[in-house]
C-alpha cells in the first residue's frame, strides 16, 4: 500500500511533529511562567501603591503637624515681645512713681536749726 518512500517521508514527518511538540510544550510552560510572573508583577505593584498612599498620608500629617509647630512658635516669639514690652513698661512707671510718691506719702520735714548752748 505505501512505497519505501512513503514511509520515510512519513517517518520524517512524525519526528518533526514530536519535535513540534517539544516546543510548543516550551511554549506553554514559558506562557504559564510569564502568567505567574505577571500575577506576582501585579502584587507587587499594588502593594507599592498601597505604600504610597500611606506616605502620602504620613506627609500629609507630618506638614499638619509641622504647621502646627510654626504657629506655636509664632506665638511664642510674639508672647515675647508682648512681655518685653510688659517689662518696659513696669520700668517706665516704677521710675514715675518714684520721682513722685515720695513727696506724697512723707511730709515735708520742719526746718531745723542747731543752736548752740553756752
Amino acid at each position: 500500500m505505501f512505497s519505501n518512500d512513503s514511509k520515510i517521508q512519513l517517518a520524517v514527518l512524525q519526528e518533526r511533529f514530536k519535535a513540534h511538540e517539544q516546543i510548543i510544550e516550551k511554549v506553554d510552560t514559558a506562557i504559564q511562567t510569564l502568567s505567574e510572573t505577571n500575577q506576582n508583577i501585579c502584587k507587587m505593584l499594588t502593594v507599592h501603591d498601597e505604600r504610597l498612599s500611606q506616605c502620602t498620608k504620613d506627609d500629609g500629617e507630618l506638614c499638619k503637624k509641622v504647621e502646627d509647630i510654626e504657629s506655636k512658635i509664632d506665638n511664642l516669639f510674639k508672647f515675647r515681645w508682648q512681655v518685653g514690652g510688659v517689662f518696659a513698661v513696669a520700668v517706665v512707671l516704677i521710675g514715675i512713681i518714684n520721682a513722685f510718691v515720695p513727696r506724697l506719702l512723707t511730709p515735708e520735714p520742719a526746718p531745723v536749726t542747731i543752736e548752740r548752748v553756752k
